[in-house]
């Protein structure tokens, strides 16, 4: 029997269900799952907990969510399901892999440069170099200008010219 909404749950390796929401409602309240249990919903693609799964939030595991007390309650049976007839859309959960957190890193220092001794050669060397590299920007420059100062002109001329 498949249940349009059915559910999941990941016990002990095992995928079990499917299961109504109220059925599983009512074996949480029971004790056979806990909201952290492992779940999934159809139509999900991701595993979560059975807590998230039915909308609890974190300290409702003590509010039943089942039959009030002194309630007579009639229990449907739960047909077996062979793994086979699960959707295979259904992934099982991956194993929980431990990694280390990285390490806290220190609070930033202020740095505050006083002097800097730097030989006269390697000064020379590096002012050569920044005015070479300098050439192709100042080249852009001077294409921009004569675009922007050839097309003010040629606006200028148009315009008197009429």
């Amino acid at each position: 029997m498949f249940h349009a909404m059915a559910i999941w749950v990941l016990k002990d390796g095992q995928r079990e269900g499917p299961y109504e929401e109220q059925d599983v409602r009512e074996l949480v309240y029971e004790g056979t799952y806990g909201d952290s249990d492992a779940a999934i919903r159809d139509g999900q693609f991701d595993w979560t907990t059975l807590g998230e799964v039915l909308g609890r939030a974190r300290g409702d595991e003590d509010v039943p969510d089942g039959p009030v007390a002194g309630e007579i309650v009639q229990e449907a049976p739960i047909e077996p399901v062979t793994p086979e007839e699960l959707p295979a859309r259904v992934p099982v959960p991956a194993p929980a892999v431990e990694r280390e957190l990285p390490p806290v890193a220190a609070p930033p220092e202020r740095v505050a440069v006083v002097d800097l001794q730097v030989p006269f050669g390697s000064m020379v060397m590096f002012l050569v170099k920044l005015v070479l590299a300098s050439i192709p920007a100042l080249l852009i420059l001077c294409a921009l200008a004569a675009l922007f100062w050839g097309s003010f002109i040629a606006l200028v001329l148009i315009l008197h010219h009429h």
